[in-house]
């Protein structure tokens, strides 16, 4: 195992994801910023869903970091240990080097059960977009196709492929009570009723007994029986099951900042419990708000004010607490490229077609956050 010996980062990110890039980004023209992902790209996570049945607009959703953060070194790696002198980072080629930075931000994400949101292993901008031609093409030969979880993405892989393939047969599971349990039953009634009526098989309080592997999107057909015995026939099975937060590399030092459900506890500053300098952003603290990205833009406010704060050489640095947006339940949900619906506080469920797609649905965000990283 090697020590870093180039020039110490000030900040030392770990995950290129939204908040670790978005905050990269925000640190890098006046910081020096070392960013650790294992792949060479940012994606826009909302562009998953359209990405699979039209891969031509991943073009646009996947940007090399190289372009998104010119002003930032990128080391092509995964923390496996974080340690108090550092991180252990298992770099592309097998070796193992220890990382460490005056500030360290954890943004580590989720970990899925497949590539469909997520790439699960080191990739390339170009082999993540040829992973989209080739499931494009994998939904066109399917007739039918069984998607298990009724949160956002598996209501929005819904909406696209009904839009693209109105005569595919396809089912729903959703193993809660109804779809979108994150926002107002009005929003999800909206949906449910949206995907009813274009042929879509809707199975709620339902799970599976047994079924395919989870982690080859490729599989081929097969049947699955869920809890109450009903048997589903499928040509292509898609799980769009939630994630599990991306934190193991604490086990070994850190167990105790974990809450029950593997998320790092955070003070209201997004400092890990018990570390003044190091940080937690997004999916992985215990922040007491639905896992949605529009929550991001507030971590990264927040901790890009405190870190330069703290980097600032004053005696008594100032800095801002962050807000959880606690039972908030906004969202916007797509149903394909013209339709969706927005759950916005104040104003209640929106459905015109017009806003929905200058909102999310026309775009699913992406020139927003290549704007956001300059590109």
């Amino acid at each position: 195992m090697s020590t870093h010996t180039s020039t110490r980062p000030q900040v030392l990110i770990h995950g290129g994801g939204m908040a670790g890039a978005l905050l990269a980004k925000a640190l890098a023209p006046r910081l020096r910023v070392t960013l650790v992902d294992p792949n060479d790209y940012f994606e826009v996570p909302m562009a998953a869903p359209r990405s699979v049945v039209d891969p031509d607009f991943a073009a646009t959703a996947i940007i090399p970091f190289a372009q998104a953060l010119p002003g930032v070194q990128h080391v092509r790696g995964a923390l496996t240990e974080l340690r108090d002198d550092g991180g252990i980072v298992r770099l592309q080629d097998g070796r193992e080097q220890r990382l460490s930075g005056d500030i360290t931000v954890l943004a580590t994400g989720s970990v899925f059960s497949n590539a469909l949101v997520r790439a699960t292993a080191a990739t390339s901008a170009e082999e993540r977009k040829a992973f989209y031609r080739q499931y494009q093409g994998r939904i066109a030969q399917a007739q039918r196709i069984l998607i298990v979880g009724g949160g956002p993405i598996g209501v929005e892989v819904s909406g696209e492929i009904v839009e693209r393939y109105p005569d595919k047969q396809l089912t729903l599971l959703e193993a809660g009570p109804r779809l979108l349990a994150g926002t107002s039953e009005a929003a999800a009634q909206y949906a449910t009723t949206f995907l009813h009526e274009r042929g879509v098989t809707i199975l709620t309080n339902e799970r599976f007994d047994s079924a395919g592997n989870r982690g080859d999107v490729f599989a081929g057909g097969g049947e699955a029986r869920t809890d109450h015995g009903r048997s589903l026939g499928y040509d292509l099975l898609i799980w769009c099951i939630g994630g599990k937060p991306n934190t193991g590399y604490m086990q070994a030092h850190f167990a105790s900042v974990l809450n029950a459900a593997g998320r790092i506890r955070v003070t209201p500053e997004l400092r890990v419990a018990g570390l003044e300098r190091v940080f937690a952003l997004g999916d992985i603290t215990d922040l007491d708000e639905n896992k949605m990205a529009w929550h991001v833009n507030g971590h990264v406010k927040t901790a890009t004010h405190n870190i330069r704060a703290l980097l600032a050489g004053q005696a008594a640095p100032k800095l801002k607490a962050y807000k959880p947006q606690t039972g908030n339940p906004k969202m916007a949900v797509t149903l394909g490229s013209r339709h969706g619906v927005v759950h916005l506080p104040g104003v209640g469920v929106v459905r015109w077609p017009a806003l929905v797609r200058m909102a999310k649905s026309g775009h699913m965000l992406v020139p927003q956050y290549r704007k956001a990283l300059g590109v």
